[in-house]
């Protein structure tokens, strides 16, 4: 299997956001409508989102990691060129 690269996984997460954002939104929007109060339409889609946001960066940084077995030459002898 081929891996991917981190370049690939940024964008991913770059094209999800958004649309977790707007999700979120629409669902605020229905709880709003369906008569919920404010802590539920307007605190809990936020919430949800910001928590999918931070598990699918977890997942994509683990797999931006993955195959890399040994650390970089310039790393390793902590020389990261900054």
């Amino acid at each position: 299997m081929s891996r991917l690269r981190p370049e690939t996984l940024l964008f991913v997460l770059l094209g999800t956001v958004p649309l977790l954002v707007a999700l979120a939104g629409v669902a605020a929007f229905l709880l709003m409508r369906a008569g919920f109060g404010f802590l539920v339409w307007g605190v809990v889609p936020f919430v949800a989102s910001l928590l999918a946001v931070g598990v699918l960066s977890y997942a994509l940084s683990r797999a931006a990691r993955a195959g890399r077995d040994e650390p970089s030459e310039g790393r390793r002898r902590g020389r990261d060129g900054v």
